[in-house]
């Protein structure tokens, strides 16, 4: 049953829009020593400042020769610097809590310094001894921490490095640096990649009522790209009764790359006006000072606060500058003036800063001297221990790809206690049958059961049952906080069940058709295929995407491919592609199990197909494949509704010409069962494969190499590739039914290879 009713309202008036405050946390240190900082905080706010400001002069210093931490060093890798920044990556992070999240950028640096420090900041002494791996007898609190910070200074300088001691790994390196200890989900090279995975966060928080507040950093250039304005509207959907706690921190600083925001790519002067287009609340959006070190906390501490109330998202813009070029090869002054840069000059938030502490007394000049000498020696110290680090080995380099783990043995933990509809399995025919369709939903049923972190969205999922009536029922089991709809946002529903499995969750997200998930290339091949490995292997990620191929119902060139080699190609994803009711089930509970995200693939015409299915528990592995049809002339391979044609073709060339057709099914393509396939070629001496999508490029391609590759010697002649055409597939029946590969063409491809 419908919870909204949408009835028709024409009455004349005008949507009016309330204000966005402007540049209202402007204050000064001594309104903040009555209120909200310590003296002792006010110092670490400098020091922050002082270590993010250090470390990256460092680079510069690095870049350019003018340091070396031993002869023959050689500095390689990005060079994103924040220098002007400061203020904001340590505004923002000491007003969080230290088990909130954040999400960074390339220019992230600053982020990632100020997150860890805060936490390390708030340790206790035994927290501090844990940290360092270390008993700590003897030491003072004071020493601990001094430690605590070179060690995560001399992590951060490593994986710049690139060495093994990095917080990364060196898998990373300056883009993409993370500690999920610290909650910093990653830094990210792409302009606005982050943006659905701190969405997703926000929605773990949401939904396991853990009260914490994401802080998702990007800069300005990332409001002009469409995965931004996907994330701001799904964490602003009303259907949860509260918004998702996250925070959209844009860092303006005046240009993308060399692009400039005000007057040149944007057509608004403060992007806090983006807020207006999702929400009524404007995302309680505002524009405030990202030079004042004060200014950006109070209004992130305002902002976290309207989050834990459940009334986020927010969108806080900070204006600021970066003093250096996009990149050290930047040569920024063919952009913009020595006269701007002068201004800005000014507004430095160090001095700025500095000038207050020495004010309200907190500092003497003396006693900045000695901080700043502090900080300057344990940047030179660190950055000399990470130059002389060891390198990653060579053979490591497929560790961190995939997790070893699963959910098996889970028992009781996360059962599911309260449902809104008892669940029952759908009643068999006489011969223990049910249709593919009901083989799905009880799959996902039975996990949703089992573990309460588990949930479903997608588009039309909930009540409507999703698009080929995979999920019909499971709203009204499971309700809203389990199954639910998305917006038609393809990109934001993939980058979302990232963040949320990465937090916590085991989301089941759907993309109606296959061909709509090249709408999502960079979430899926850039975020939740690399986010594992590109962060040291330390990321669990057990996510599962559902989707399906279509084909041979007249839809035409963007609803009918099959681009199961799309997800294939991106290391980091596995791949399934199941043909039975009884394979449907046993490996979707599998791909709901694994730590690691899954690509699920289901066929539109396998819907109605019925197949004998056990009531009873059970689940398949990945990457043992079956034998179909057993015989001894001939292997054909091939997966998914393309079965049926091999199936048919196998009969008629047993009846017609004695040929005995052996039939493999690889079940998975990521993970392969190349033995299988190889096995079964070394016995019978020739193989085709039959797939859906135009040979060139295709899996199939793929399939044919390993054959050659391993079963070489046993054929008896090439392997042929059984495909659609080179042309995207047609609506007309007719050219729609040429293009297909079905038994008739197997057949007649087997009598030629044959020489029959």
């Amino acid at each position: 049953m419908r919870e909204i009713t949408v009835l028709p309202e024409f009455k004349k008036g005008e949507i009016a829009f309330k204000g966005i405050p402007l540049f209202q946390h402007n204050t000064t240190l001594k309104k903040e020593l009555d209120r909200t900082v310590s003296e002792k905080e006010a110092v670490r706010l400098f020091e922050s400042m002082l270590y993010i400001r250090e470390f990256e002069e460092m680079i510069i210093k690095l870049k350019s020769k003018k340091f070396t931490p031993f002869d023959g060093f050689q500095f390689i890798g990005a060079t994103h610097l924040s220098i002007g920044q400061e203020a904001v990556a340590t505004g923002t992070m000491s007003a969080l809590h230290a088990d909130d999240y954040i999400t960074s950028t390339h220019r992230g640096h600053g982020h990632s310094i100020a997150k860890v420090l805060f936490r390390i900041y708030s340790m206790t002494r035994d927290e501090l001894v844990s940290f360092l791996d270390v008993p700590g007898s003897g030491e003072s609190d004071d020493s601990l921490l001094e430690q605590a910070v070179s060690l995560h200074l001399f992590k951060t300088m490593a994986e710049l490095f690139g060495k093994e001691e990095g917080y990364c790994r060196g898998r990373g390196g300056s883009m993409h640096i993370a500690d999920f200890h610290s909650g910093h989900l990653g830094a990210n090279a792409i302009v606005g990649g982050s943006m659905a995975i701190a969405a997703g966060a926000g929605l773990c928080s949401h939904f396991l009522k853990s009260n914490k507040v994401v802080a998702c950093m990007v800069g300005d250039g990332a409001a002009n790209n469409g995965i931004c304005h996907e994330s701001m509207n799904f964490t602003a959907m009303p259907q949860f009764g509260a918004g998702f706690p996250v925070i959209f921190i844009f860092e303006n600083n005046q240009y993308g790359m060399s692009g400039q925001q005000s007057g040149e790519v944007a057509g608004v002067k403060y992007l806090s006006r983006r807020g207006v287009g999702f929400n009524e609340q404007n995302m309680h959006a505002r524009t405030e000072s990202g030079m004042h070190v004060l200014a950006v906390r109070n209004a992130v501490l305002e902002a976290a606060g309207i989050c834990r109330k459940g009334s986020g998202p927010v969108l806080l813009e900070f204006k600021t500058y970066r003093y250096a070029g996009h990149s050290l090869s930047d040569k920024r002054m063919t952009y913009r003036t020595a006269e701007e840069e002068e201004e800005w000059l000014k507004f430095d938030p160090l001095l700025l800063y500095k000038k207050e502490l020495l004010d309200n007394k907190v500092m003497t000049e003396s006693s900045i001297d000695d901080l700043a000498n502090k900080v300057k020696n344990m940047v030179e110290e660190v950055t000399i221990k990470a130059a002389n680090a060891s390198d990653p080995a060579p053979g490591s380099i497929s560790e961190g790809l995939f997790s070893s783990t699963t959910s098996e043995g889970l028992g009781d933990k996360h059962r599911t206690l309260k449902t809104f509809k008892e669940p029952k399995k759908f009643r068999r025919d006489s011969g223990g049958r049910i249709l593919y369709r009901h083989a799905v939903i009880e799959g996902l049923m039975e996990e949703m059961e089992r573990d309460d972190r588990v949930i479903l969205y997608g588009e039309d999922v909930a009540e409507y049952g999703g698009a080929f009536q995979a999920t019909v029922g499971l709203y009204d089991i499971f309700g809203r906080n389990r199954v639910f709809n998305s917006p038609i946002s393809e990109s934001a529903i993939i980058g979302t069940a990232l963040g949320s499995a990465m937090t916590g969750l085991r989301p089941v997200a759907e993309i109606m058709y296959i061909d709509f998930i090249l709408m999502t290339g960079d979430q899926l091949g850039n975020q939740v295929a690399k986010t594992k490995y590109m962060f040291g292997g330390k990321a669990k990620i057990p996510l599962v995407i559902r989707t399906t191929i279509g084909g041979g119902k007249g839809y035409a060139g963007q609803h009918s491919q099959s681009l199961e080699v799309f997800p294939a190609q991106f290391p980091g994803l596995k791949v399934v592609i199941p043909y039975t009711a009884y394979d449907v089930k046993g490996l979707l509970k599998t791909a709901i199990r694994d730590d690691n995200p899954v690509f699920f693939i289901e066929h539109q015409h396998l819907y109605v197909e019925k197949g004998v299915v056990p009531e009873e528990e059970y689940t398949i592995p990945f990457g043992k494949g079956i034998v179909r049809r057993e015989g001894k002339d001939i292997t054909l391979v091939s997966y998914s509704h393309q079965l049926k044609a091999c199936i048919e073709a196998a009969g008629i060339l047993e009846k017609e010409d004695s040929v005995d057709v052996e039939i493999v099914d690889p079940r998975t393509l990521v993970p392969l069962d190349v033995d299988m396939i190889v096995g079964s070629v070394n016995k019978t001496g020739r193989a085709v494969v039959v797939v859906q999508a135009p040979g060139r490029g295709s899996f199939g391609e793929h399939i044919i190499n390993k054959i050659q590759e391993h079963a070489f010697e046993s054929l008896k002649g090439p392997v042929k590739l059984i495909s659609a055409y080179e042309v995207p597939p047609p609506m007309s029946a007719p050219l729609e039914r040429e293009n297909l590969p079905d038994a008739a063409k197997i057949v007649k491809n087997i009598r030629e290879m044959m020489a029959i």
